[in-house]
């Protein structure tokens, strides 16, 4: 008996609901109204504080950064932070925004625990309009809001202590159960789940539009992505690598904009500066190139 309630805690614990659960919370984070002022993370198990996500979002920061080639141009780096500041300012996040601009060709963005949002120059020239740009920041920004990071460490965390009882009342067969799980707890460090995905795009597109853009850039985005999943050439072939689109997620997201966003009289598509921008880069780009010759 103790064997089975322990069997079913741990799978619970690696699994987040998909039905009755999963369908209440989306529904209580449909109130359009009240970004900023609802708690979209009430009902979540999560062992660590703000503080204490916040300390551990600077170290994996500075990893990041030791690990990356960052951009400090100002006309590159200004631009890209005051788009995510405007999605900030229309979204639940509660934890200082700090934007980095990472020199590299592959299309994608990612977020870490407390605030920190890597954007790849190679997204910059990809997004073929400041909404589709502003897309992607949302999406990030809301894995940041809804704490997902922490959230799934948590789940690894409590895994690890349900683990002992398992071995000590389970007897060989939960030790290769445990084994078997084991091997794909790392991978919860790697990527977000289907579920935390999910979620991202649902409260993304909500700070997405309540910021003003167009919504149908979001997902005119996500097929471009889908499309660009299949090509082999370098750097696409690994295009939005850390998220990688479904079709489940455009048919999602083309749902949310019916059903949830509210409808406006007009909507930003893009801006002079996200092209002075892109033209800029695309220069650097070709000096360097030049450069690299000579």
């Amino acid at each position: 008996m103790r064997r089975g309630i322990v069997l079913l805690l741990a799978c619970a614990l690696l699994n987040v609901p998909t039905t009755t659960a999963g369908q209440n919370k989306k529904k209580k984070n449909a109130d359009t109204e009240n970004i900023g002022q609802r708690d979209i993370n009430k009902g979540s198990w999560n062992m660590y504080s703000p503080e204490r996500e916040m300390a551990l979002g600077d170290e994996l920061a500075r990893q990041a950064e030791h690990s990356s080639r960052l951009v400090h141009d100002p006309v590159v780096l200004v631009y890209v932070t005051e788009v995510a500041e405007r999605i900030a300012r229309h979204s639940d996040l509660r934890m200082p925004l700090q934007v980095r601009v990472v020199d590299s060709d592959e299309v994608n963005a990612f977020a870490l625990p407390g605030g920190h949002f890597f954007v790849n120059t190679g997204l910059l020239l990809e997004a073929q309009s400041e909404a589709e740009l502003a897309a992607v920041i949302a999406h990030e920004v809301a894995h940041v809001a809804a704490r997902h990071a922490t959230r799934q460490m948590t789940k690894v965390q409590i895994w690890n202590l349900v683990s002992i009882p398992l071995l000590v009342v389970g007897g060989p067969v939960a030790y290769g159960v445990r084994q078997g799980l084991a091997l794909a707890i790392p991978l919860t460090f790697l990527k977000f789940s289907r579920n935390a995905e999910r979620e991202a795009d649902f409260l993304g597109q909500q700070y997405h539009d309540a910021s003003g853009y167009d919504p149908a850039a979001f997902v005119a985005f996500f097929e471009r992505m889908k499309v660009m999943e299949k090509s082999p050439q370098a750097g696409i072939a690994r295009a939005f690598s850390t998220h990688p689109m479904t079709r489940e997620r455009i048919v999602a997201a083309e749902r949310t904009i019916e059903q949830t966003l509210p409808l406006r009289e007009e909507y930003v598509v893009t801006t002079s500066r996200h092209e002075e921008v892109r033209d800029y880069l695309r220069n650097l780009e070709g000096q360097h190139r030049s450069h690299v010759r000579d």
